[in-house]
């Protein structure tokens, strides 16, 4: 009896784990993010928000054999309610008049919803600022800082009563007042945690029964951590490890693995990035080891039996050969052809380096738009010499312009230009099969735009902070991949969604015929500014057992679009393709398991104004036009870029045709270094405008994957646009 007063009993679902370990530790546990955008400084609760799950596979040892895997499970949830876990599945709701509390069931893993709805209690919630739960057992702080805690008389199934105990924790508590303070709290076996700017500390639970009266208890506090100053998160999964996170509000969502007993160390500095959230953990009594096996979900492994297994290199069609002709087309802004319109193709590689010089351009030859808009143009032969030096230092790539200008029949004027590359067959041009990959000598369909006589001022950098791009840029995973960039972007704020640039004087002119002008026109450009801008040229995937490299070696081999202002908007207006040497091998080697990442290289950008004098008439243009690979002052020859993880595992290889498929034999390796990389639409952030990126690959630019020597599952890739063995654009891996 002696013994029982002085705090020795503990609630009986903490004593029931203990008898019941080895039933009961579990090698994963189902993880819960309620969503929010990143940047956030705190929830919109007037918004409905998304709920969604994931499974960490490696728990017990901090993921450091391990990640957090997405199931794409979700549900969503009112704004202003409270979401908190009660461990073996049980997920609660505070709603927002906070009178009502609901317990929900996860039976995603028999292929249920993520909420299936279990019971619904007339609860009187509003007092509690703070909510959790763990063993048993909900607790709620007041304002004034005195914890209630409740029994759940059912926790495994949530359906039984609830009922707060004969006492409180009470505010005077000095675990009471930390958890009033902390950044975030919660529970894992017999222990309540608090994380208080960057220190962790335990605070042991305990019941103490005195007659029908049981007192709950919080005994001092462990320090287990400190200096965890970037954690505004935390959770453990089970007894023995910690998860941290980084949060939302600073685009980071960058989760970190802790484990020990009485003192934690770091088991994985970056277990997944870009998750953005509140995350709630359904703990388990007590961690295992991960199973020996890839990660899934449910029973088991998806199998294809029939999936070949991966050569060792893929083959292609040869590159396409130089051409000394050249093509394109010109449309009206309703996409009618442009007809009978002067076209000026010049050649782009002659910019100067200074910022004082004008020039310019040498034209390479004229042609006419025909009646459907097209135009086509023998270039000459042999090249002007400075062209040809041109080409020559840039891998054989020969980049040009071609430009339509024009007038309706009330004088508004009208341009457009279509960058692309080209490879002349000239004697001295030594072009490379990546670079002719790209050379295609064939611009894209361009509309025309009405032109301007004034260009938009120079934003400051903490403006172009604020654009689209920058934001875009901040977020550590690849949110945009290759689908396309919004048509207008605009280099201080959101996208110009609603942007019409044939709206003049408040009349649409983007159907109006547009003629030739009556007289020539000249023009001149001069480099305002050059910037160096880290930009995606390659990445590589290595999930489960397996190791991931990404070479970059000896010489560019990228096309990078190339960005118009029109006014303060600008668009991508075609391309420019560099494959100069660069002497320098940038990379990187064997890293994985659970690791995808892009690569960077700095290539220098530079801001043109382009002047076009027609008669007596001036119009300006601003654009954003990628130049070389430059390494700034003290800066790296390449870094990694976005974590793209989240295309691999067992979702995406689900998803993925089976003709895409294939698999790498254990201990053997796969390398794509043959045909054209994905297109990587956010490729950098430059002026605060976004530009696409592709690399042509060869035996000095390839993504390759080494499996390990596991015999009891063999290791699966796929091709994102392709089967593995035809231009696939990039692998994944599971």
């Amino acid at each position: 009896m002696t013994a029982l007063l002085t705090g020795s009993f503990t609630v009986p679902s903490i004593v029931a784990a203990k008898n019941a370990v080895a039933a009961e530790c579990q090698p994963n546990v189902a993880t819960y993010v309620l969503e929010m955008p990143p940047g956030s400084a705190s929830p919109d609760r007037s918004t409905p928000r998304t709920l969604r799950k994931y499974v960490d596979w490696d728990p017990q040892g901090g993921d450091a054999n391990g990640t957090i895997l997405d199931t794409e499970k979700t549900a969503t949830v009112p704004g202003d309610s409270r979401i908190f876990t009660g461990g073996n599945g049980i997920i609660y709701e505070v709603t927002g008049s906070g009178n009502i509390l609901k317990s929900y069931k996860d039976n995603t893993a028999e292929g249920g919803p993520l909420l299936a709805s279990v019971k619904t209690y007339e609860m009187d919630w509003k007092p509690f600022q703070r909510v959790w739960a763990g063993g048993g057992r909900l607790f709620g702080q007041k304002e004034s800082g005195a914890i209630t805690v409740f029994k759940q008389s059912d926790p495994v199934t949530g359906a039984g009563t609830i009922s707060a105990l004969t006492s409180e924790i009470p505010a005077t508590n000095a675990g009471a007042i930390a958890i009033k303070n902390a950044d975030d709290v919660w529970m894992a076996g017999e222990k309540i945690y608090t994380l208080t700017d960057g220190e962790i500390k335990e605070w042991p639970y305990l019941e103490v029964a005195a007659g029908r009266i049981t007192n709950p208890v919080l005994k001092a506090a462990s320090t287990i951590a400190t200096g965890l100053t970037d954690a505004v998160q935390a959770w453990s999964p089970g007894p023995g490890t910690v998860h941290t996170s980084t949060g939302y509000a600073n685009y980071s969502g960058t989760i970190k693995g802790y484990t020990g007993s009485t003192q934690l160390t770091l088991a994985n500095g970056e277990i997944r990035t870009g998750i953005f959230g509140e995350i709630f953990v359904d703990a388990a009594p007590c961690l295992a080891p991960p199973l020996d096996e890839k990660p899934h979900f449910g029973t088991s492994l998806p199998s294809d039996d029939d999936v070949p297994a991966a050569g060792s290199d893929p083959t292609f069609d040869p590159a396409p050969s130089p051409t000394s002709t050249v093509s394109g087309k010109f449309t009206l802004g309703d996409g009618t052809p442009a007809a009978g319109l002067p076209v000026v193709v010049e050649a782009m590689d002659l910019l100067p380096e200074d910022e004082e010089t004008s020039v310019e351009l040498p034209i390479l030859g004229t042609a006419t738009t025909s009646a459907d808009g097209s135009w086509t143009l023998d270039l000459p032969h042999p090249l002007p010499a400075d062209v040809q030096a041109a080409a020559d230092a840039n891998g054989g790539a020969l980049n040009l312009q071609a430009t339509a200008t024009g007038e309706t029949g009330s004088g508004v004027a009208q341009s457009a230009t279509a960058h692309f590359t080209a490879a002349a067959p000239t004697p001295s041009s030594q072009v490379g099969a990546a670079v002719a990959t790209a050379a295609t000598g064939e611009a894209s369909s361009t509309a025309l735009l009405p032109l301007s006589q004034e260009v938009a001022d120079e934003p400051t950098p903490s403006r172009m902070a604020q654009s689209w791009s920058a934001q875009i840029d901040k977020l550590p995973t690849d949110t945009i991949g290759d689908d396309p960039l919004p048509v207008w972007q605009t280099d201080t704020g959101a996208p110009a969604y609603d942007y019409n640039p044939y709206l003049v004087g408040g009349t649409d002119i983007s159907s109006r015929t547009v003629t030739p002008f009556g007289y020539d026109c000249g023009t001149s450009y001069k480099v305002l500014s050059k910037k160096i801008a880290y930009t995606t040229v390659a990445e590589g995937h290595a999930n489960w057992d397996t190791k991931a490299s990404v070479d970059y070696d000896e010489k560019l081999s990228l096309t990078l679009e190339v960005g118009v202002a029109q006014g303060k908007n600008w668009k991508i207006s075609g391309s420019r393709t560099l494959g100069s040497t660069i002497g320098v091998a940038t990379g990187y080697t064997n890293q994985g398991p659970y690791f995808a990442k892009q690569w960077k290289v700095p290539i220098e950008y530079k801001k043109v104004k382009e002047t076009k004098q027609c008669g007596s008439l001036v119009y300006r243009k601003i654009k954003v036009i990628p130049f070389k690979y430059k390494v700034p002052s003290g800066g790296p020859t390449g870094k990694y870029g976005k974590d793209v993880r989240n295309k691999d595992g067992i979702v995406g290889f689900s998803k993925a045709p089976k003709k895409n498929k294939a698999y790498v034999p254990a201990g053997s390796y796969f390398q794509l270094s043959k045909g054209k990389s994905v297109k990587w639409s956010a490729a950098a952030s430059v002026y605060g405008f976004s530009v696409g990126a592709t690399t042509q690959y060869d035996r000095e630019h390839k993504q390759r994957i080494t499996a390990g020597t596991s015999k009891k599952h063999r290791h699966d890739i796929w091709g994102k646009n392709g089967p593995v063995w035809d231009n696939p654009g990039v692998f994944y891996s599971y």
